[in-house]
């Protein structure tokens, strides 16, 4: 079966590259009914591969250079970056459809041939193939931009090609397959793993020197995941045991460093649309420390600890996704309704604009490290990952397991306080702009689709075990050579029975439970009150009063006494007085030709 679902999914991945090309000759809806469609399609061929656990399928194009044909493969970890890609980049087309008038810098040519270009690279299986995938997938989201950026659309699918010819043994062609059977040279696995760090760094980095949802919205839900699938590819999957431990150490301290300063730009950006990317970016720095501790667990042979932070990297990018693309529509929404993005100028939006409102604050909490979202479960598996890997090394390796543990700690310090502190402001603060009190909703398929990414964003952090076990499983067991050494079901990741789990439902339930009673108590415990005047401070009159409850008491109309009834002298109207009229252009022209007329009869009569 899986033979039949890449031939269709090359035919979708061309398909939107020629409707993103072709855009600009469609009317909008069908260009955004199109993408949509073709988006909605490649989720749909992605699952029956993971579902069924079908092994690896290869497809040989007739094309590329000479004497080099493009290779495609679609495997268990392909399939789940495809999924999570082809699910925003629904998601975001659907908005557009939805978003009319649409801005210059939103347009479908780049929603289309951007997941073109991921759908390609993810599905390469040379290094022919991932760099054309990844050419067309930076252009798209770099061009036009600055000269700056323009170098590093330009750098990196140079970097990832040189470090797939690097690992590919010589005499070879850079196919994965090759790789994978020739034992690797460690100096060249050094190489190319450094050439791949910085290829992710700029893929992450590079940002839109424009500020334009659409290119937010996918940074966040296909770029991002783009570079985790990119450090497990070649690291993890090519690379396979001759990665060396250190590059496993650069990885986990890199990826806590961005969590953490991404974090702190988070919680000081004076843009709720500036810190909701750096929220996702945060999720990318999570994944990378993820992988980087999966490495280490592999070369101290601990397969418990390396499905455990395969699992928080895999739920961080599935996070960073789905959570990001949310919150990035949602502001969209808000700033477009409120008529601006400053978080100075924002307040009082839960009551203007609830179904948004609630789609922000459901995307925050994926991204945020509060119970029971997404982020805390990855949050969990990460630290779980940390204490399960006791054998790694003495003081001198155990020194930046602690770091990373401490830097994991301030990350998510600070991504719940940039979440509170957004919904504190934005949505409960009071008013602060006319233009942000008078902030209507948005229409009715911009609102479906933001509740329907919520509900699968709140389901996937109170479910992250199923989730984990439909979609990352295969690739776990893939990366790691054989069964997962911890069990996958309700209660996320259960190494043994005397084990501690994450349960999200009971937290859930808990949850529930305090807050309802927080809101019942004081309404039950309300006394029946007897209203009062205010001129006695809100206490019932005292007893003894002459003329009894000052409330009831008349308010003087019966005391007024009658007026007489003069009859005053009319006096006479005058006439009223009419301004004189301007003169209008037409009289004006008019008398012009009226006084050269005059002209030419007293030039003719005196000669």
């Amino acid at each position: 079966m899986s033979d039949p679902i890449l031939l269709f999914l090359a035919i979708d991945a061309v398909a939107l590259l020629l409707l993103g090309a072709c855009a600009a000759m469609l009317p909008l809806a069908g260009s955004t009914f199109l993408a949509t469609m073709f988006s909605g399609l490649g989720t749909l061929l992605c699952l029956p591969s993971l579902i069924l656990r079908a092994p690896e399928t290869t497809l040989d194009l007739p094309i590329g250079p000479p004497g080099l044909s493009l290779h495609l493969a679609l495997n268990p970890l392909s399939a789940f970056f495809l999924i999570i890609a082809f699910l925003a980049g629904t998601a975001i087309a659907a908005f557009q459809e939805t978003t009319i008038p649409m801005p210059r810098t939103a347009t479908v040519r780049i929603t289309a041939i951007c997941l073109s270009g991921t759908a390609l690279s993810l599905l390469a299986a040379d290094g022919v193939t991932l760099a054309i995938g990844l050419a067309i997938m930076c252009g798209a989201i770099y061009f036009p931009q600055s000269s700056r950026r323009i170098q590093i659309a330009a750098l990196v699918p140079f970097l990832l090609l040189t470090a797939t010819c690097l690992l590919t043994p010589s005499g070879f062609a850079p196919a994965f397959d090759a790789i994978r059977a020739a034992p690797v040279d460690p100096n060249h696995t050094s190489v190319a793993a450094a050439l791949t760090f910085a290829a992710v760094i700029a893929l992450n980095r590079g940002g839109s020197a424009e500020r334009c949802w659409t290119r937010d919205a996918l940074t966040a839900g296909v770029l991002i995941p783009s570079g985790s699938y990119l450090l497990l590819r070649l690291n993890a999957d090519l690379a396979g045991a001759a990665t060396q431990t250190g590059w496993g150490f650069v990885l986990l301290l890199a990826g806590g460093a961005i969590a953490v300063i991404e974090g702190w730009h988070a919680a000081r950006h004076p843009d709720i649309d500036g810190s909701v990317a750096c929220l996702a970016r945060r999720q990318g720095g999570l994944a990378m420390a993820g992988i980087g501790l999966a490495l280490i667990a592999r070369a101290a042979d601990l397969p418990a600890a390396e499905a455990f932070a395969l699992a928080a990297a895999f739920l961080s990018a599935v996070g960073g996704s789905v959570a990001g693309v949310l919150a990035s529509l949602s502001v969209h929404a808000i700033g477009a309704s409120a008529g601006t993005r400053r978080l100075s100028r924002l307040g009082g939006l839960i009551h203007a604009m609830p179904a948004s409102s609630a789609a922000l604050a459901a995307g925050l909490l994926g991204l945020s490290a509060v119970p029971p979202g997404l982020g805390f479960a990855s949050l969990w598996l990460m630290f779980e990952a940390i204490l399960s890997a006791p054998r790694t090394g003495g003081l001198l390796f155990q020194l930046p397991l602690a770091l990373i543990g401490a830097a994991l700690a301030l990350s998510a310090a600070l991504a719940t306080a940039a979440s509170v502190r957004l919904i504190g402001i934005a949505l409960l603060g009071r008013p602060r702009t006319p233009r942000g009190a008078g902030a209507r909703e948005t229409t009715s398929p911009s609102r479906t689709i933001l509740l329907i990414l919520a509900t699968l964003s709140v389901l996937v952090g109170v479910l992250p075990g199923p989730a984990l076990w439909l979609l990352g499983n295969p690739a776990i067991q893939a990366l790691t050579g054989g069964p997962p050494g911890a069990r996958i079901g309700l209660a996320l990741l259960v190494p043994s029975s005397a084990s501690p789990s994450y349960l999200a439902l009971p937290v859930l339930a808990l949850l529930a439970l305090t807050t309802g009673a927080a809101m019942l108590i004081p309404r039950w415990s309300r006394k029946e009150s007897k209203p009062a005047g205010l001129w006695a401070d809100g206490m019932a009159p005292p007893v003894g009063l002459p003329f009894g409850e000052p409330a009831a008491q008349s308010i003087g109309e019966g005391f007024l006494p009658p007026l007489p009834d003069l009859q005053l002298p009319v006096l006479p109207k005058l006439a009223k007085f009419a301004p004189p009229r301007a003169p209008s252009a037409t009289a004006g022209m008019w008398l012009i030709l009226a006084a050269f007329g005059l002209l030419l009869l007293v030039l003719a009569v005196t000669g």
